[in-house]
């Protein structure tokens, strides 16, 4: 007769085999890097002297890595997951998630982005065929990797499993992917609900004027200006205030202050970037048009 024991284990399993499926059912997420399944039988390993497990080490090593995960994947409680393979471990006993948090715990450099913000703020009832996310260029990316493990190591712990820039695939829980890339990725929160990462409203309007073309174009960034920015107009200002670009500036204080009749002292300010280019237009993904704002220096060409 087949015994069963918590967390999907069958047959006669180890004492640390049936703890450590304890922990990813107590730890609760569906996906785990190699970095965070290590820190889960790292934590096993303080903990063995109080549990009794009689572990032979008294830290990890990679053998052990890779006996237990060799351990579990026979004995049902983990597996490959289904759309990152082998580098992706998948805890069966827990509920499988959605995209949008599928990808956000297999990357912590990443947040949902552009339309698919939008969506999630209730900007638009447009919803994209791909969930959007970006995430810094690889430099920016790989420092917040570093930061990120060095802030959730423990003290004296060796890092065996590095976490490296995750190459998402082109579908995830059946649903599309596309990663934007860029230095000007900016700020994101995470949600309490459930623990997706975000771009705050701020930087969900400004990403409306540096890539429209993600964002629905510029005809439909206009309607949800025009409906929205009002409610969120301190939000804006500050976000597009971080702005690199002079141009990006000048869309927003058009908007905001000759379409929308906005105005804030902090859009004074931008006003020192307005000038004259056949490349400054309101609409990117449009010819220049002979119509342009005097006060801000730009083609209304959309």
């Amino acid at each position: 007769m087949t015994e069963y024991y918590p967390g999907g284990i069958t047959g006669k399993p180890t004492r640390a085999s049936i703890y450590l499926a304890g922990l990813l059912e107590e730890n609760g997420k569906p996906v785990l890097t190699q970095f965070d399944f290590f820190q889960i039988i790292h934590r096993m390993y303080r903990e063995s002297p109080d549990k009794k497990l009689y572990l032979r080490h008294v830290t990890p090593s990679r053998e052990d890595y890779f006996r237990l995960r060799s351990n579990l994947n026979s004995q049902g409680v983990i597996g490959p997951d289904r759309d990152y393979g082998a580098r992706v471990i998948r805890v069966l006993a827990i509920s499988d998630l959605p995209a949008e948090s599928i990808v956000c715990l297999v990357d912590p450099t990443c947040y949902i982005s552009h339309l698919s913000a939008m969506q999630r703020w209730g900007l638009t009832d447009r919803r994209p065929d791909a969930l959007m996310l970006s995430r810094p260029d690889r430099k920016t990316t790989a420092a917040r990797l570093r930061a990120y493990m060095t802030q959730n190591l423990g003290e004296g712990e060796t890092n065996l499993f590095p976490l490296k820039i995750v190459g998402h695939p082109p579908v995830v829980r059946r649903r599309a992917v596309r990663i934007h890339e860029s230095k000007t990725a900016g700020a994101f929160l995470k949600n309490r609900g459930d623990g997706v990462f975000l771009s705050t409203i701020g930087q969900t309007f400004l990403d409306m004027l540096q890539k429209p073309d993600l964002c629905g174009g510029m005809p439909h960034v206009l309607d949800v200006w025009e409906e929205h920015a009002k409610t969120y107009f301190e939000e804006i200002v500050a976000a597009v205030g971080t702005a690199k670009s002079g141009l990006v500036k000048s869309r927003a204080g058009y908007i905001l202050e000759e379409r929308l009749s906005l105005h804030h002292s902090e859009i004074e300010s931008w006003k020192i970037y307005a000038q004259r280019g056949g490349s400054r237009k309101l609409d990117p993904s449009k010819n220049f048009a002979p119509i342009f704002s005097e006060k801000w220096m730009i083609s209304l060409n959309a």
